[in-house]
């Protein structure tokens, strides 16, 4: 423009001059990285062969654990969960949303131990790789001495503690270390939430928990055949530790279910293989009563909110209103099969023409189709009566194949349990073949 209007300029009149830095820019970054790479090499082949090995192994091992926790969360504690239940327990949190924090705030050493043991036995099971199942152990034996360290020297119990219990007790239920370990922590499980106070409920978690552990409680004192003397007053946790001023249904059908344990465990076999009958008539009557008038009130809320707990397909298969729903029907059947096992002679004679085993049965295959361990682990109790007293062979030949199935499905310690119950109390070999549900 200057040379065209004839004026002067002070700048280059034959345009800008670019100097290209590219090539020693890039020599110069590759030499600074290469020299760096040099540095962190040499340091690296200096250190002595163990430490490197450790720090290998040590970077393996973290990287494993968080695999295997995260396995844990996303595919077993998911299924501590029943769809439905919230709504008759009343818990507004789960266990499983609460756990990840309760475990890792690094408040209860015992309570990550445990986690850890959990995740690789759970692992184990799915995997079949024994080492999976040596570190299991270790880190069950570490969290256990942890634990009781902890009862010792704490005073106040909290969410970790009894967390720690019901994740020591799943271990014992998916691979039983002792025949009593699981009753003991179950039962240790359920004091600790007497102690805790309600302060530590934490929108109802610990409702949840005193559901799952009161389930367990039940068939572990129907299969050992041995009551806790020192089992606590669940109404009074129930009551006082979680407030509940109406009790959800399934809670009060279970106290029934634990008072006709109580008769059960009574029993003893006669010389002709029948069982004597030890319970009154007027102690039937109020019974029977209690869970007819239960039964009614669960299907009024139902309708209530226009719903119905279950109904037969065009198939002719049973449908349920939600997997909890299905379970608390299973458990409705199991009394009335207790009854039919208890009640005096006058009324054991009178007909029901609803086929309460075939009925657990059924509920068994359909909590099998949703895949769920909870529903495994809460069925354990009809599936025990139906093998032991289902009036056709094949109906307790099926619960047996039942029980043997879930030694490969990660709750060997439960199947140990109820089968060895069953071969001791009805003379079976080891070798029964297991049935499977489809």
């Amino acid at each position: 423009m200057c040379i065209k209007f004839g004026r002067n300029c002070p700048g280059p009149s034959n345009g800008p001059i670019i100097v290209d830095m590219t090539n020693s820019t890039i020599t110069g970054q590759k030499k600074k990285k290469k020299a760096e790479k040099d540095i962190l090499q040499v340091t690296w082949e200096a250190l002595p062969e163990e430490v490197v090995s450790t720090i290998s192994t040590m970077t393996i091992q973290m990287s494993q654990r968080h695999a295997l926790n995260e396995s844990f969360y996303g595919n077993f504690l998911i299924y501590f969960t029943t769809t439905g239940e919230a709504g008759d327990i009343k818990n507004r949190q789960t266990w499983l949303h609460r756990l990840p924090d309760f475990a890792a705030d690094g408040s209860n050493c015992a309570l990550e131990l445990a986690v850890r043991a959990t995740a690789s036995a759970f692992s184990f099971a799915k995997t079949r790789h024994p080492p999976l199942m040596q570190d299991a152990l270790k880190l069950y034996g570490r969290s256990l001495n942890q634990h009781f360290h902890i009862l010792r020297t704490k005073k106040k119990v909290t969410m970790h503690t009894v967390s720690t219990s019901v994740l020591l007790s799943i271990f014992e239920a998916m691979n039983a270390t002792t025949a009593s370990a699981y009753r003991q922590h179950i039962s240790g499980a359920a004091e600790l939430v007497k102690l805790a106070g309600p302060e530590e409920c934490w929108m109802g978690v610990l409702c949840q928990l005193f559901f799952h552990i009161r389930i367990q409680m039940a068939f572990v004192y129907l299969t050992t055949r041995q009551e806790d003397k020192n089992s606590i007053c669940a109404e009074e946790v129930l009551r006082e530790t979680l407030i509940y001023d109406r009790l959800p249904v399934f809670q009060r059908l279970i106290n029934h279910i634990v008072r006709l344990t109580a008769l059960y465990l009574q029993l003893e076999d006669t010389e002709d293989g029948r069982m004597p009958y030890v319970m009154d008539l007027e102690e039937y009557m109020r019974i029977k009563g209690d869970v007819d008038a239960l039964w009614l009130e669960y299907e009024l809320s139902a309708e209530e909110q226009g719903q119905s707990l279950f109904w037969t397909t065009p198939s002719g298969a049973t449908e349920y209103r939600d997997a909890y729903t299905a379970l608390c029907v299973a458990y409705f059947a199991s009394t009335r099969a207790l009854f039919s096992i208890l009640a005096p002679r006058l009324v054991a004679s009178y007909l029901d023409f609803t086929d309460h085993y075939q009925q657990m049965l059924d509920i068994a295959e359909y909590l099998g189709g949703f895949k769920i361990g909870c529903a495994f682990m809460r069925m354990a109790t009809p599936l025990y009566l139906v093998a032991m007293h289902a009036k056709r062979k094949e109906q307790r030949a099926l619960a047996i194949g039942i029980f043997e199935e879930w030694r490969v499905i990660g709750l060997g310690g439960i199947s140990a349990l109820a089968l060895e119950s069953i071969y001791r109390r009805q003379g079976l070999g080891k070798g029964v073949m297991a049935i499977s549900l489809r």
